[in-house]
This record gives C-alpha cells, structure tokens and sequence, in this order.
C-alpha cells in the first residue's frame, strides 16, 4: 500500500515542478507556467485514474 501511496505522490509531484522548471527556463515565465499546469492537469488526470479507476484507494485487506 505504501508503494501505491509512493507512486502517486511521485507522479502528483514531479512532472509538473521538473515541467515548470523547464519550461521557465528555456521559454520563460508565462509559458513556463503554462506548461506546468498543463502538464499538473494532466498528472492530477492519471492520478485520479489510479486512486478510482484501478482501486488503489481501497483497503487491500487481501494481502
């Protein structure tokens, strides 16, 4: 369970900080933080497929 929870902070976290950083810095601020909200939608989107669409919020009481 705590490599689920790992994951998810992982893929919630690093994309859009590394992909704001990036972008700020070989296209400047505005897109910069464009890029960085585009790309934290689209973590929060697969995030979100992993928490309710595969069930990793649920006890895994099995194991």
């Amino acid at each position: 369970m705590y490599i689920k929870y790992a994951i998810v902070m992982f893929v919630l976290c690093f994309p859009p900080i590394s992909s704001t950083q990036l972008g700020w810095y070989f296209f400047g601020s505005e897109v910069g933080i464009n890029i960085g909200m585009v790309v934290g939608v689209i973590s929060v989107s697969v995030a979100a497929y992993l928490m309710y669409i595969l069930g990793w919020r649920d006890a895994d009481d099995d194991e």
